[in-house]
């Protein structure tokens, strides 16, 4: 295939890529979506909560194709067992990822954007100071070809090379990403849709599992585990203990595994001719893991200032760091105290856990219609035990290898 020119190549289909795609292509220009695998969505490496469905509703129409189960409240086991329930109605829903994930890409394609499954960017294309492409190889043939492109979107996930291409990141810290595992259960008895959370070391040292409802008697039941305190166990022998534990008589299905950032916001999310979106930007909630939503929004960021900057003619760091700045603004700060929450809240032995636990459930205001509110989590953090400001300021200034 000869060399090709695009005005943007955006480099993953997982939500934050078609997104993109979708949104500058729908401007007008000339935009190329890549995805190394063949079938768009799949594997899923998602536990498949997001909502509440009309934040959602903002960038897909859903229909109830879309829709595992609804949720209508949410429940917490502390580590020395006790149960927190809080019903709120219509929080969140489970989504069916892979559909939601080529819906996605659809919108993208009828946009306007070219769509090319089984293609893989191997590196960043650079002159004269700036990023002007990628290398593209064609994953059954082996063949490699040029992209010449005015902006590059990474949007390559967990497993994410282009910002480290771009000199935006380094590799991930030991205590940055989780080890995931989460299979499917059915033969459940699931009362209400309530998502379930489990504190504790026993079954998530540095993290937590979960069950969330898929409908009818099946439910996503994981575990992410933070590596350095798992004792030499993986993560799929922390799920089969939970699972022995929290679903006994439940017939196990599907294993999916794979790793979830839970690392502090990069510093700018552009440079010149190229920009992040996603978890590859680590755009994803640092305490719970999430990202779908983050993601969307933004690659509406992202979007929205290349397609201005491509009209100005002006692709540069300069440019395109408006990006940075809005991300900054609407989701960024929210982020960095999730990440400070989550550096203490997770790091806590169970007796200390089990005692703060009880402090945010009966504190008003931290657990609301749109999830939880950092700012009040990390003040109750601090009420509870003042001493815990040394850690707060120690997860401030973590080391780097």
């Amino acid at each position: 295939m000869d060399t090709c020119t695009f005005d943007v190549v955006v480099i993953g289909a997982g939500p934050a890529g078609s997104r993109a795609a979708s949104r500058i292509a729908g401007a007008g220009r000339r935009v190329l979506l890549l995805e190394k695998r063949e079938r768009i969505g799949f594997p899923v490496r998602c536990a498949e909560a997001v909502g509440p469905r009309e934040d959602v509703e903002r960038y897909l129409t859903l229909d109830d194709s879309l829709v595992s189960s609804p949720i209508h409240g949410v429940l917490v086991a502390s580590p020395g067992g006790e149960r927190f329930e809080s019903q709120m109605r219509d929080i969140g829903f489970i989504i069916d990822r892979e559909l939601f994930d080529r819906r996605l890409a659809e919108a993208a394609g009828r946009n306007g954007a070219e769509v090319r499954t089984g293609h893989q960017a191997v590196r960043l294309l650079t002159g004269n100071g700036r990023i002007h492409g990628v290398t593209v190889r064609e994953c059954n043939s082996g063949a490699e070809y040029d992209v010449r492109s005015s902006v590059v979107v990474g949007a390559d996930g967990i497993e994410a090379l282009s910002p480290r291409w771009a000199g935006l990141k380094h590799s991930f810290r030991p205590d940055e990403i989780f080890s995931c595992a989460q299979k499917l259960v059915s033969g459940l008895d699931i009362p209400r849709p309530f998502m379930e959370f489990h504190l504790g070391e026993r079954f998530a040292p540095g993290g937590y599992a979960w069950v969330f409802p898929k409908g009818g008697d099946r439910a996503n039941v994981g575990v992410g585990v933070n590596p350095s305190r798992a004792r030499g166990k993986t993560a799929v022998d922390y799920l089969e203990e939970f699972i022995s534990h929290r679903c006994p008589g439940g017939t196990r299905h599907r294993l999916i595994g794979g790793g979830c950032s839970v690392a502090r916001g990069l510093p700018t999310l552009a440079t010149d001719g190229y920009v992040v979106v996603g978890e590859a930007g680590h755009q994803n909630n640092p305490f719970s893991g999430g990202g779908i939503i983050n993601a969307l929004e933004g690659a509406d960021m992202a979007a929205e200032t290349i397609t201005a900057a491509l009209d100005s003619g002006d692709v540069s760091k300069r440019s395109l760091d408006a990006y940075s700045r809005s991300w900054k603004k609407a989701v960024g700060r929210t982020n960095d105290t999730f990440y400070r929450a989550a550096r203490i809240f997770y790091s806590l032995p169970d007796g200390e856990m089990d005692g703060l636990i009880r402090k945010l459930i009966r504190t008003p205001g931290i657990v609301h219609s749109k999830g939880v509110n950092p700012s009040r989590m990390v003040l109750a953090i601090m009420m509870h035990r003042p001493s815990l400001v040394f850690k707060l300021f120690g997860s401030l200034f973590p080391s780097r290898r």
